[in-house]
């Protein structure tokens, strides 16, 4: 087993803890509240546990958490019993505007279909205790969620207790995760972020995912003014993944997981809505996609391809409708290669398309049927994860976002199913029969425990 580490911000004290503990003006009366704030946080357990795989699931886990403040001795214990066995030191890093410091452990050589577990503690505090399982090395059928646009609310809490109870073994979350920064546009100010969002969403998140990873994506909301160059300072300070993509970051990455295999991309980078962030990767995270496209399409262990990202190449919605710089940067790659699914958030609500291709509907989809995606590519948009939904009404005429910024309309004559509720999207993957058909069954039911959509999808060898 081995330990790989991560660059980032180094760990110091911010000014908003400086400002509360008297280190900046009136030095002379700094002593009893900083000892007393500084035995409070050395008290205080870790939260905000989370789990994200490595680029191999079989042999690599990255355990993440947070404490109130800086720590002596952060450390994990892990182990195939509670007696553990082994120590590892995490990385520590800092974000702006928020007292809590961020922990990571990448693990890497971990044995396939293997429980695992794990005790996270610090000099003087309560340890937190967790457990997790790494994937198996055999072809089995697994089940994930996906889904995008949390936050902070019942509606989020509701389907964090669904995810747990319908048994996903990992979450897809496309983009615009906690809402720490509301502007959404990557030029907010002060008044519109709270950093400390931050870590209620990840104690909201915790009872999911400190058992099964949860692998994100950046959406608009996770461009934050003033938190780096990007804006992504505070999501790289938070997550943990592969690491595997295009640039140095956290954004883009890949991982196969059984029968199917799973690209994050980011939509910032090619959408034509908010483009602050737009053309950062530009080339680059395109030919890499489609190196990964590729790649996996010729790899006869993969049967199925789905891509992740937070803006919409198709959804009727007029809040944001559909993005023009995703069709023209992506669709035609998603066409060569066969992508099967691509899955979406950005509009708050959930809607499918029927199989596409060339950017046309080219075989009808509709609720409860059986598809084979080597004749066109399913878009899904997930976007009832917890935040306020937007509501459903099927215009004649919706829109798409041109290059210049444009509302362009045009037909909805691709969209299949459409919900606003909240809701989740769950997948059944299955390997190939005797006969050599692989299934991806889609469920996607909303937080109330309603079914909202189901669709089987088929492919051959």
């Amino acid at each position: 087993m081995t330990v790989s580490p991560h660059s980032g911000p180094s760990i110091g004290p911010s000014r908003r803890t400086l400002l509360k503990t008297g280190l900046i003006g009136g030095a002379g009366v700094v002593a009893g509240p900083m000892l007393w704030t500084q035995a409070a946080r050395s008290a205080a357990p870790a939260t905000g546990v989370h789990l994200s795989y490595g680029a191999n699931p079989v042999r690599q886990m990255n355990v993440s958490w947070s404490t109130a403040g800086s720590v002596q001795g952060a450390r994990l214990d892990l182990g195939v019993t509670p007696d553990y066995g082994l120590t590892v030191r995490p990385e520590s890093l800092s974000s702006i505007r928020v007292d809590s410091v961020y922990h990571h452990v990448d693990l890497s050589d971990l044995k396939p279909g293997t429980r695992y577990y794990y005790r996270l503690s610090h000099d003087g505090g309560t340890p937190t205790r967790g457990s997790f399982t790494t994937a198996p090395k055999s072809r089995e059928s697994f089940r994930f969620a996906a889904f995008g646009d949390m936050g902070v609310a019942e509606d989020a809490v509701r389907n964090v207790n669904l995810i747990r109870q319908q048994g996903a073994e990992f979450a897809f979350v496309v983009g615009d995760i906690a809402y720490a920064d509301t502007g959404g546009q990557g030029k907010s100010g002060e008044l519109q972020q709270d950093f400390g969002v931050w870590d209620e969403f990840l104690a909201q998140i915790q009872p999911s995912a400190n058992a099964i990873p949860w692998m994100t994506v950046v959406g608009n909301h996770e461009m934050e003014n003033g938190n780096g160059e990007l804006g992504y300072d505070g999501y790289r300070a938070r997550f943990r993944h592969p690491g595997n993509g295009a640039g140095s970051g956290q954004e883009t990455y890949s991982f196969v997981r059984g029968n199917v295999a799973f690209i994050a991309l980011d939509g910032n980078d090619a959408t034509y809505e908010y483009t602050r962030n737009a053309g950062y990767l530009g080339a680059a995270l395109d030919s890499w996609l489609e190196q990964r496209l590729a790649a996996f399409r010729a790899r006869d262990d993969i049967d199925f391809i789905l891509v992740g990202f937070h803006q919409c190449a198709y959804c009727t919605n007029i809040a944001h409708a559909s993005d023009g710089g995703i069709r023209d940067r992506w669709e035609e790659l998603f066409d060569r290669y066969q992508a099967d699914v691509v899955i979406n958030g950005h509009n708050h609500c959930y809607e499918r398309t029927h199989l596409m291709r060339a950017g046309k509907p080219v075989q009808e989809a509709p609720r409860g049927a059986t598809v084979d995606t080597e004749q066109g590519t399913i878009y899904i948009t997930a976007g009832g994860g917890g935040g306020s939904t937007y509501p459903d009404v099927l215009p004649v005429l919706s829109y798409y976002t041109d290059k210049n910024g444009l509302k362009i309309p045009e037909p909805t004559t691709y969209r299949a199913v459409g919900d606003a509720t909240h809701s989740v999207a769950f997948f059944d993957a299955h390997p190939r029969d005797a006969h050599g058909q692989a299934k991806l069954v889609l469920e996607v039911i909303a937080s109330d425990g309603s079914e909202v959509d189901t669709l089987t999808i088929t492919r051959s060898r």
